[in-house]
């Protein structure tokens, strides 16, 4: 071989080959940064998605605690307000299980918990067909307590959101 056939662009082939080699690195390093960096902001992404949620609940407890407090809402409305947020709950702790693997039901089990004890009031059901229901001062104390006790559970949830890994899934051939 002639030494003007190796040399190309006025480089030889050892220059070519640690030009290609530094590429090659350069791509896959680059390639590996994004794929991680994306990885991070879609977990990220869908943490931030159930901490806000678990926000918009304790939003959601607030205001109704203060209509209890108050007196002005009628037993139906409370009942059905039970109801939207027992799905609620239950479909929150239910894909937080699934995604990572927090099993206990601290939010479900806490509103239901609420919820018989609102119910049970005799206040609650003996103005049952009244425009509103007032509540004794006992009774609001206890609600009052009880919404203490919830953002307890809530602060604890979103620690727990915040410390989970996401839950990897393996797929076999025969599943």
């Amino acid at each position: 071989m002639d030494r003007q056939e190796l040399i190309l662009y006025g480089l030889q082939i050892s220059d070519w080959i640690g030009i290609v080699e530094i590429v090659v690195t350069s791509v896959i390093g680059i390639w590996i940064a994004v794929a991680v960096q994306n990885n991070l902001t879609k977990s990220r992404y869908l943490k931030e998605y159930f901490i806000n949620e678990v926000k918009e609940i304790r939003d959601l407890y607030k205001s109704f605690v203060n209509h209890l407090y108050k007196g002005d809402k009628s037993a139906t409305d409370i009942k059905d307000w039970f109801k939207i947020m027992s799905e609620r709950t239950q479909n929150l702790d239910k894909f937080l299980h699934q995604k990572y693997k927090i099993d206990d039901s601290l939010i479900k089990s806490k509103h239901a918990e609420i919820q018989q004890k609102v119910t049970d009031y005799d206040e609650f059901n003996e103005n049952y067909k009244e425009p509103t229901v007032k509540f004794t001062n006992s009774s609001k104390n206890d609600i009052l307590k009880l919404h203490s006790e919830l953002s307890c559970v809530l602060t604890q949830r979103v620690i727990d959101i915040n410390a989970a890994k996401n839950r990897r899934k393996f797929f076999s051939k025969n599943k």
